[in-house]
């Protein structure tokens, strides 16, 4: 089993976390995590007004200034690097330098978090059966958006809406069935630019499988994705490192070898 990593986990420089930053470090670390990145949330729109938000602006530097004030306690033998969760950042394409050319930055994630049309997507009527495949619809459209920005490193939590579904009784993912051809051409578009994926734990955590589930994996790896990193979407010093080597196991099933971790947004692969 390779040393754990994780590539995606919040603090309390999100919106939605209040763990200490000092405190999710080291509940990762003694979790067992060797290699980790934090990822915190850049949401730049308010979903209601479509309004920028400013304090996106500054996240990459309170991180930096968080970093700087814990680095001299943290473990030698801890590879921390930093990053952040950006999302909807499409809507504000001329920012894409500004918000991710912080030298100190190694990674970013890029996601999709809120629609024009109904908010958050965790705020969804899902038992609808028509605005659930309008959900979906947009879900996919804006993940292509994003990959068509090319801003990111890697695309996070694809398929995660299935969360909010089944949280309404619908057990309704994102399927090749359903969805394949988009779903092809969005990974065909992340491969050909030179990014990844990430396979995120926290369904494997509450119950709803690996996002992107198992058959995506496979279609990301049989269209020669190779660039997979790993992440627990933690925001509670409790859920950290949570379902990690479940992931890892996940991903050798579906044929992948290795877990890449990114220094200065260059990916290193570590062997599964």
């Amino acid at each position: 089993m390779a040393v754990l990593t994780d590539y995606h986990f919040h603090t309390e420089l999100s919106h939605d976390s209040v763990a200490p930053y000092y405190d999710m470090v080291m509940a990762e670390y003694n979790a067992g995590v060797r290699r980790l990145c934090t990822t915190d949330h850049c949401d730049v729109i308010h979903w209601q007004t479509r309004e920028f938000l400013p304090e996106c602006r500054t996240l990459a530097r309170r991180e930096l200034e968080a970093y700087q004030a814990v680095r001299d306690r943290l473990p030698p033998d801890l590879e921390l690097r930093m990053g952040m969760e950006l999302a909807e950042l499409f809507h504000y394409p001329e920012l894409t330098e500004e918000l991710t050319s912080p030298p100190w930055l190694d990674y970013i994630l890029g996601s999709a978090h809120v629609t024009m049309e109904f908010g958050d997507y965790s705020l969804a009527d899902y038992a609808d059966p028509s605005q659930r495949e309008r959900i979906y619809d947009i879900y996919l459209r804006d993940l292509q958006r994003a990959a068509d920005l090319n801003y990111f490193d890697a695309m996070a939590h694809i398929g995660y809406i299935r969360r909010y579904a089944m949280r309404a009784g619908v057990d309704m993912g994102l399927t090749l069935a359903r969805h394949g051809e988009r779903i092809e051409h969005l990974l065909r578009t992340i491969i050909q630019n030179g990014r990844g994926i990430e396979i995120n734990c926290s369904g494997l955590r509450d119950g709803c499988g690996p996002f992107p589930s198992e058959e995506i994996l496979r279609l990301y790896k049989s269209l020669g994705g190779e660039i997979v990193t790993i992440g627990s979407d933690a925001h509670r010093p409790q859920d950290a490192a949570k379902c990690l080597a479940r992931g890892q196991e996940v991903l050798k099933a579906c044929g992948f070898r290795y877990i890449a971790a990114f220094t200065k947004h260059k990916p290193s692969f570590i062997p599964i």
